[in-house]
């Protein structure tokens, strides 16, 4: 099985490629993380089903929970999230593995499961945060740096070799 990691400086289109793999892939499914904007300003993140459209607070500016920067997690809102996501699909994408996500023991555990399945996965991953998590990854993915040089030019490559995996 292809598991594929996609990092990056934060803001160079780690999202938006994935999303844009996720539309060539034909049975995919999983989560991104979106911005959330107010007059121009992020005011926090959302957790996306690339399924349903459905979403669930990831963190945001003033809530009181644990803390990464600015943003409190909302660790109920993720816990509930990947409690109803769908991974029974040949891909799997979860957009992102980072300190915010991984300060849930629920998300991790959900992670956890997905790498000991027998899935393909696209993942981003967070460029410089340590964690156990992190790291196995790093060691058991094919981990793709993107900058602004390349990432519209792998688009189709990723998805062509993670349809292929899929057995399509």
């Amino acid at each position: 099985m292809l598991r594929i990691a996609v990092t990056g400086r934060p803001g160079i289109g780690k999202t938006t490629f994935c999303i844009r793999v996720y539309e060539k892939l034909t049975d995919a499914c999983g989560f991104v993380t979106v911005e959330v904007r107010e007059k121009g300003r992020r005011i926090g993140f959302k957790l996306k089903d690339l399924r349903t459209g459905r979403e669930a607070w990831l963190a945001k500016v003033g809530f009181q929970a644990p803390s990464v920067g600015k943003y409190g997690v909302d660790i109920n809102s993720i816990e509930d999230f990947i409690s109803n996501l769908s991974t029974d699909c040949n891909i799997v994408v979860v957009d992102e593995v980072g300190p915010m996500e991984l300060k849930c023991p629920a998300f991790i555990k959900f992670v956890e499961k997905i790498l000991q399945s027998d899935v393909c996965c696209l993942f981003t991953i967070h460029m410089k945060a340590r964690h156990s998590l992190l790291e196995r990854i790093r060691r058991e993915f094919i981990v793709i740096r993107i900058d602004e040089s390349n990432r519209d030019k792998l688009v189709d490559k990723v998805a062509g070799m993670l349809d292929a995996c899929s057995g399509r």
